[in-house]
């Protein structure tokens, strides 16, 4: 993909202590294989929107909705900490889902989150057609 200025995004955070996250933000401006994101949720020192110059191999389109069942040690994503983090689905307590953290923060937990904060577990794969994206269920 292309990431032209205006697309929403949602960047790929591998670095220590971040890996399995991923957050929501708009390109605002493009470079040759690099974009600068503002991010939609993340707040600089100055308290205006974080802004980032991000390679494009570290961008993804925001996945599409799907509706599912969760099934115990289905992967998911958890909106926590301004971002979706990557963990599995645990049990359902009434209205909560509970999520396992593995190697991300918050690590070696588990979280309790409405069901309005959890998502399927997808990825990305450019290379597939122009661009195709995969549940990822275990």
């Amino acid at each position: 993909m292309s990431f032209e200025i205006g697309n929403n995004v949602e960047v790929i955070d591998n670095d220590d202590g971040m890996e399995g996250s991923y957050f929501k933000g708009n390109v605002i401006d493009r470079s040759p294989g690099r974009r600068t994101i503002r991010y939609d949720t993340l707040i600089a020192d100055d308290g205006s929107l974080l802004e980032g110059v991000i390679s494009v191999r570290r961008l993804r389109p925001p996945p599409p909705t799907v509706l599912a069942r969760y099934h115990p040690g289905d992967m998911v994503d958890a909106w926590h900490n301004e971002g979706w983090w990557v963990g599995r689905y645990v049990r359902r307590e009434g209205e909560n889902y509970t999520v396992f953290f593995e190697n991300e923060a918050p690590a070696n937990q588990h979280v309790s989150y409405p069901k309005a904060q959890i998502r399927v577990h997808q990825e990305w794969k450019e290379l597939e057609r122009g661009g195709k994206w995969k549940y990822v269920k275990r």
